[in-house]
């Protein structure tokens, strides 16, 4: 978990810089242009990530084939379950009211 955390920091520290030092819409023409090449690196990085997490936990021997079956199996589990719960989320943020109350100067609540 405090992989993650300083992985987060990292990022959010480098975004800073890089909004700091470059014209904005370059940044957005060099994301553009490179969109495929960030996109997969994205997926090896998480994919890397969660399984080199998989194995901290559980510690599968991946030297047998039947090391890797398993490993295999749980991470396919893990990565279900990680997107059940996302779907989890995002229904029950859709379910919620999400008008504001705000009162006007006559003091009256308006929807």
């Amino acid at each position: 978990m405090l992989n993650w955390l300083i992985i987060g920091i990292i990022m959010v520290l480098l975004a800073i810089v890089i909004y700091k030092s470059q014209n904005l819409m370059g940044i957005f023409s060099i994301l553009k242009q490179n969109f495929f090449l960030i996109f997969v690196i994205l997926i090896i990085l998480f994919f890397s990530f969660s399984l080199y997490n998989i194995h901290s936990k559980y510690d599968f021997d991946l030297t047998t084939y039947d090391g890797i079956i398993s490993t295999g199996r749980v991470y396919l589990i893990w990565i279900k379950s990680v997107f059940g719960n996302a779907g989890k989320i995002t229904g029950y943020a859709i379910q919620q009211d999400w008008v504001l109350n705000s009162t006007n100067i006559t003091g009256a609540v308006k929807k």
